[in-house]
């Protein structure tokens, strides 16, 4: 909820002897204290109002000024014309309380000021569903704020995806057949048999399901508004890695002696096939995991070639064959697509493998940063209270707030973790391991 304040003005109002409209007194000096100083706030920003004071000097014009100016352009001081009864200041940080001062001004200078102060409320954390696979194999679920304990969903959900509505899907033990666990707890239905399934649901937001055929190796897409399960068309050979988007574009990697191919289906159904260059970490045949935005971009997991044992995330916008890397520097990894972009948690130090023996390396490997891509913009955030066991990838989920979760499966911070968005301290929501998160 926005706060609104009203405060009093710090100086009482000039006299002039008579009851006369405030544009028509003199400039003999200063004006008097704006009277009504109000300060509403909405989303990231604050907007300040108010009234003239009844009895004045002349007015020529206000200055507002805002503590702390952090982003704001001339150090938060903003010069308005008399006629003014308003100022909004954006880019307002949650937890921060700001003080706005207002002053009438004219040729003799600032009359007194009025202040009022606004705090910028945090954001209350999203409690959507997370799901995943526990150490038995089943799927489980549970709020993403860590408000309560883990419920069992589906036995045996190897290879379960889950849609906006909370509702899980799991091939059957036979792999014949997806079975629907509705979110309201109502009985399990098949929603579709005769299938030839693995382990390896994906669903976009549509709620339509995709595998990979057993035996063919196609992709295959089931409609949620219904109707026979179909190959989606244009993709070509099988590829090692397959990724789905949330609009439901699909993409393919597949290694390759003349180089990797990454073909990608867009939603609209227009299909584009690269190769990507040898000169970045392609082709290595060392890729192991993939990532598809909503508009189309692809993440590309990939081990470098030789010894190090270093790993990393890759971009690779439309159309581009040389891919970039996400991170800023050597460091394990936390990698994660979200709704608009990626999320790349860093630690604060790496070594390769070679020094790790006979004796580990004394070296931190707390995670500390936070990089939050989002279109073409990057964002840095402090992050504290994990640390990697080792450099093996993990691979994290984050929701429609923008939380990243993910399970550490050793060392000195094991468990399933939520790191807020825009950083700060991780809040452990189990100690237990889960593996294939998903969050709707």
């Amino acid at each position: 909820m926005n706060r609104v304040f009203v405060v009093a003005a710090t100086a009482a109002a000039l006299v002039l002897g008579a009851a006369a409209p405030a544009a028509a007194a003199p400039t003999q000096s200063v004006p008097s204290a704006p009277t009504n100083v109000h300060v509403s706030g909405s989303a990231d920003a604050a907007t300040v109002t108010w009234s003239a004071p009844r009895r004045s000097a002349a007015i020529t014009g206000w200055t507002v000024t805002m503590k702390p100016y952090e982003q704001q352009p001339d150090k938060g001081v903003d010069r308005l014309p008399a006629s003014a009864r308003s100022d909004r200041y954006g880019y307002l940080t949650p937890g921060v309380t700001y003080t706005f001062t207002v002053k009438a001004t004219n040729s003799r200078g600032r009359g007194p000021a009025v202040t009022a102060q606004y705090t910028r409320p945090a954001p209350t954390p999203t409690t959507s569903a997370l799901f995943g696979l526990d150490t038995a194999g089943n799927v489980v679920r549970f709020p993403t704020d860590g408000s309560s304990t883990a419920v069992t969903v589906a036995p045996d959900g190897a290879g379960y995806t889950a849609d906006h509505q909370g509702d899980v899907f799991v091939p059957s033990a036979d792999r014949t057949s997806i079975v629907e666990h509705p979110r309201d707890g109502s009985a399990a239905r098949t929603v579709a048999s005769g299938l030839h399934l693995t382990p390896d649901l994906r669903t976009d937001d549509a709620g339509d399901l995709f595998w990979v055929d057993s035996v063919s190796g196609a992709i295959t897409r089931l409609p949620a508004t219904g109707g026979a399960p179909a190959v989606v068309p244009g993709l070509g050979t099988p590829g090692s890695l397959w990724a789905v988007s949330a609009k439901g574009a699909v993409a393919t990697f597949r290694h390759a002696s003349s180089g990797d191919v990454l073909t990608v289906r867009t939603a609209a159904g227009v299909v584009t096939t690269r190769t990507l260059n040898g000169t970045g970490p392609f082709p290595s045949g060392r890729a192991d995991a993939m990532a598809l935005e909503a508009d189309d971009d692809v993440y590309i997991h990939s081990w470098t070639v030789g010894a190090s044992g270093y790993n990393t995330w890759y971009l690779l916008p439309l159309g581009v064959t040389e891919p970039t890397k996400l991170a800023d520097r050597l460091a394990f990894e936390i990698g994660a697509l979200s709704k608009d972009g990626f999320v790349l948690v860093e630690s604060k130090q790496w070594c390769a493998a070679p020094a790790e023996y006979p004796t580990p390396c004394a070296i931190d490997r707390s995670f500390s940063d936070e990089l939050v891509r989002s279109g073409t913009t990057t964002t840095t955030h402090a992050v504290s209270g994990i640390t990697a066991e080792d450099r093996g990838p993990v691979f994290g989920v984050t929701d429609t707030a923008g939380d990243l979760f993910a399970d550490i499966p050793g060392g000195a911070t094991p468990g399933l973790w939520r790191v807020p968005a825009g950083g700060g301290a991780a809040q452990q929501l189990s100690a237990n391991q889960f593996t294939r998160l998903l969050a709707a």
